[in-house]
């Protein structure tokens, strides 16, 4: 099973969403792969999920699930990297929109409060000040754990699932919403990945209007 089985497997009644123009399903450029993927489903205003595959080299899944803006449920993120078939790298979190305890509580603790926290430092690599909760989880292996982290994130999209089931509607979180596409615009390495592989202006066009696309609105 691949990411994207598990997405519609949890969310049945995803219905896919259009594009940006200017961007296919499938790209291809020297020896680059990507594809992208957007969906809609209850209580969810956006699902997307880019799967880049650079042959004999490196390889991506990233996924981010946005609610709808009247909810100010956390906002689901998971990434899963193969470096050269040497190293992997698995990471999922419920990104909270507030860094107070009292939105811990409310949504961090009561939803992910009896998984296992994560066992390694990740401050050097990560601001946890911001975006990352306190069950933030994450994984690096020399050995291929693919199927582990798909049940990780398993029980982490059946959490947010819930989360947003039982979330009563909020004043507007479209502010919210902005200020992390635009943090993780500019910290998320994506860029850098893209650019060597395809050129600059799709680059920046696939992370604006794609990836993060409240970053420029």
């Amino acid at each position: 099973m691949k990411l994207k089985d598990k997405i519609l497997e949890i969310f049945p009644d995803a219905e896919s969403l259009q594009l940006p123009s200017w961007l296919k399903e499938e790209v291809v450029k020297n020896n680059a792969i990507i594809k992208s993927y957007t969906w809609k489903s209850d209580r969810i205003r956006k699902i997307r999920l880019c799967e880049l595959n650079i042959k004999n080299k490196f390889s991506a899944e990233t996924l981010v699930i946005y609610p709808e803006f009247c909810y100010e449920t956390p906002i689901l993120g998971t990434e899963y990297l193969k470096m050269s078939n040497k190293k992997f790298f698995g990471a999922v979190d419920l990104h909270p929109l507030k860094m107070d305890e009292e939105y811990n509580r409310k949504y961090i603790q009561k939803y992910l409060g009896d998984l296992p926290n994560r066992d390694m430092d990740v401050s050097k690599i990560y601001d946890l000040d911001k975006y990352f909760s306190k069950k933030f989880w994450i994984k690096r292996k020399e050995t291929d754990f693919y199927e582990d982290y798909l049940k990780v994130v398993d029980a982490y999209l059946n959490r947010f699932k819930s989360c947003l089931k039982e979330s009563s509607q909020t004043m507007s979180s479209y502010s919210l919403h902005k200020g992390y596409d635009t943090h993780l615009a500019v910290t998320d390495p994506a860029y850098g990945i893209l650019k060597a592989y395809f050129d600059s202006d799709f680059s920046e066009r696939y992370i604006s209007t794609f990836l993060f696309d409240l970053n420029f609105s």
